[in-house]
């Protein structure tokens, strides 16, 4: 690696230059924080090796266009790889700008030789809670955007809670329960967001983004690695377990406010704007509601309040329409049943959302 290094050699910074490139919400992180993290999970040789991947290649192209010993930087690629720093497809090699996903999803649950350290590890949770909610707030959209991140899935149990809704009225996107009995191979693992900066009690293995597909097959078996594949008796059992315990299902996850990298920034402003509803709407059945308040503590958006309507001695629920992002987090924790689903919106919804993808899920188009 003598090249490289020598090539770093004077004013260079290799480690600004890699932050330049990094998004973490789609905005360069060249900050104390986010350099301290960089200089800890990265030698100077492997950082300068990741900005050279952001266009793919492989080992013999990188090594040529390096200068340097293919051997030795065979070596450093597997070990960049197996860190979850770099991609790499069967012969190509290519580095992800969204690395604090690649460190959340792949390294923050790896426990093997190559695991990250409880320093890094600190480092992420101190840069995630106090800059990450900012930066995510003041995310500047693309021209044409919708300011908003992925969508919220509907709630298993709060649709089979809902008889008023038809199987035939789900569509396919938004069926997660179908996808589950669908899927060729379950494959499930730790939340990384848990793991690396979590600060709650809430279950851990609640992480889908390698449920179906071919990088939870690569992973599957790997020294370290906590993936495991599961039955659909068990992956349910997990689903429900979830939505029992007030996780909201978002993207790939069952997600907690304390500790989701997307959702803790807006619960902690309060930018529930930011957030794109799904097509359902929680509605309250005012005879059946006790006034108990369980839905109002387990609403993650503060879309519920309790109020005295005519003829009750008792204060009922209330969920605003506006701020309602139907999780059915609260249809779930209702004793009562008072609470079900009302579709609000057509399916021309789903197609027609112009969202921002907040994380770049890395090169999957490799050779």
């Amino acid at each position: 690696m003598d090249s490289i290094i020598r090539y770093m050699a004077g004013d260079y910074d290799v480690y600004t230059e890699l932050a330049k490139k990094v998004s973490f919400f789609r905005e360069a992180q060249v900050s104390k924080r986010f350099l301290a993290i960089l200089e800890e999970m990265f030698t100077p040789e492997e950082a300068y090796i990741c900005l050279e991947l952001f266009e793919p290649a492989t080992c013999q192209e990188l090594a040529k266009r390096l200068n340097t010993d293919e051997k030795s930087l065979q070596a450093t690629l597997d070990s960049l790889v197996d860190r979850g720093m770099i991609y790499n497809g069967k012969t190509q090699y290519g580095f992800s700008s969204s690395l604090h996903h690649d460190v959340v999803a792949d390294t923050g649950v790896h426990t093997g030789p190559h695991a990250i350290s409880q320093k890094v590890k600190d480092l992420w949770a101190d840069y995630f809670r106090n800059e990450a909610p900012e930066k995510f707030v003041n995310m500047i959209p693309k021209p044409g955007e919708i300011r908003r991140g992925p969508m919220i899935w509907p709630a298993i149990k709060a649709l089979e809670l809902s008889p008023n809704i038809l199987p035939e009225q789900i569509l396919p996107e938004e069926n997660w329960k179908l996808r589950i009995e669908n899927a060729k191979r379950r494959i499930i693992a730790p939340c990384g967001c848990r793991v690396v900066w979590g600060v709650c009690n809430h279950p851990l293995e609640t992480c889908f983004a390698n449920f179906d597909n071919p990088r939870g097959e690569y992973f599957l078996g790997k020294p370290g690695r906590l993936l495991r594949e599961i039955s659909l008796e068990e992956t349910m059992q997990i689903v429900y377990a979830a939505e029992e315990d007030g996780l909201v299902h978002w993207g790939q996850c069952y997600c907690c406010s304390c500790c989701c990298e997307n959702l803790f920034p807006i619960t902690k402003t309060k930018r529930f704007d930011l957030m794109a509803p799904n097509r359902f709407l929680a509605v309250v059945n005012e005879e059946l509601c006790k006034g108990c308040q369980t839905c109002v503590e387990r609403c993650p958006f503060e879309a519920i309040e309790m109020r005295q309507i005519a003829n009750s001695k008792k204060l009922k629920a209330d969920i605003n329409s506006d701020k309602c992002k139907g999780c059915g987090l609260c249809i779930v924790g209702c004793k009562q049943k008072a609470i079900r689903y009302e579709i609000v919106r057509p399916p021309e919804y789903l197609l027609a959302r112009n969202e921002i993808e907040i994380s770049n899920w890395g090169f999957y188009d490799l050779k």
